[in-house]
């Protein structure tokens, strides 16, 4: 062995440290950021194995910077407590839907739902990012100490029911599965008395005779649940509803985050919105097909009564956008686009 490598050896062997202490962190390895983060979604829905895709794609896109660990529906805290859990820190974020909130903050009703005035994502993904709907949005969650990513769909929603539903008028009697909001207390007003429970309780509900109608996804999503094992009827192409779905995380853990990582993280979740909401239009198009082979009655509205329902929702966006001064900000911004659209007079 020549003088100049034992003398090279014996440095490393008294100083094993030194040797690296220049070198870039990366080659070292720092221990990746770690979020826990629960969604609205049921281990066993595929809009639960999308979510888990984005998080894959996250921990590829910043070389295991960020890693994301999903949780299904009530897997860490209750359906209705992820709020408080991401605010705690308890979780990191969540991914569900906004209007469970509306009782802490009522313009996440009027944005988590604008119900009977969108007709399509795209619509009101133009709102959120060309009209400043996702600065209202964050706005309405920051008291809480959380911070909006970004937002999705799954789609136009799905009523299943054991009866029916044709009209406003058929929901007279009918005990209604709905989350709070504009579309649950529009059907109330149609006659409904609504039941509100997390959307994974509700095949059991409907099982069981708790509820007779259910409105918890799209055709595709209700399908993959179980829904038409014990009910017959579906209105579809959906009409009423069409929810967010928020990705929102603690203020402090999105805070902690590299700029280059938060860039990442918003840019894969807008990658996933749109892969998400063309993956679910394209399944509700061929289950439409396959549950009416198996009995099923898809049930459209006449526009004439779809005028009447979306007339009754004004009145309930009123209502809503008098309990705070940014739920009215939020309901007014919606209105005008929508007269942009020619979807209100």
């Amino acid at each position: 062995m020549s003088l100049k490598r034992r003398t090279v050896l014996k440095a490393v062997v008294a100083a094993p440290g030194a040797m690296f202490a220049g070198m870039p962190s990366v080659v070292l390895g720092n221990a990746p950021v770690r979020w826990r983060v629960q969604t609205l979604w049921g281990a066993g829905e595929e809009t639960f194995k999308f979510f888990q895709e984005f998080c894959d794609n996250v921990k590829t896109a910043t070389s295991g910077r960020l890693e994301i660990q999903p949780f299904a529906a009530g897997a860490v805290v209750g359906a209705f407590e992820t709020l408080d859990a991401v605010g705690n820190n308890v979780l990191q974020g969540q991914s569900t839907y906004p209007g469970y909130w509306a009782g802490k903050e009522p313009a996440l009703a009027v944005i988590g739902d604008f119900a009977f005035g969108y007709t399509a994502p795209e619509q009101q993904e133009r709102w959120l990012y060309e009209k400043g709907g996702i600065e209202m949005l964050r706005q309405s969650y920051q008291r809480f100490n959380v911070h909006t990513v970004g937002a999705t769909w799954w789609g136009m929603e799905s009523i299943t029911s054991r009866k029916p539903i044709r009209r406003p008028e058929d929901f007279a009697g009918v005990k209604h599965r709905g989350a709070q909001g504009i579309a649950a207390e529009t059907i109330a007003k149609m006659g409904a008395s609504i039941v509100v429970i997390p959307g994974g309780e509700a095949y059991s509900a409907l099982e069981k005779g708790v509820v007779d109608s259910v409105d918890w996804s799209t055709l595709s999503v209700n399908a993959k649940v179980g829904f038409f094992e014990v009910a017959k009827y579906a209105t579809y192409p959906g009409f009423h509803s069409m929810p967010i779905q928020d990705f929102t995380v603690n203020a402090g853990a999105w805070k902690a985050l590299p700029d280059d990582v938060k860039q990442i993280v918003e840019r894969t979740w807008r990658e996933f919105s749109r892969t998400q909401v063309t993956r679910i239009a394209a399944n509700d198009q061929r289950v439409a097909t396959e549950v009416r082979a198996k009995g099923v009655e898809l049930v459209a509205w006449s526009n004439a009564d779809l005028a009447r329902a979306r007339q009754l929702a004004q009145g309930v966006v009123d209502q809503w956008s008098a309990k705070s001064a940014l739920a009215k900000q939020a309901a007014e911004s919606q209105r005008a686009f929508l007269r942009e659209l020619k979807l209100l007079a």
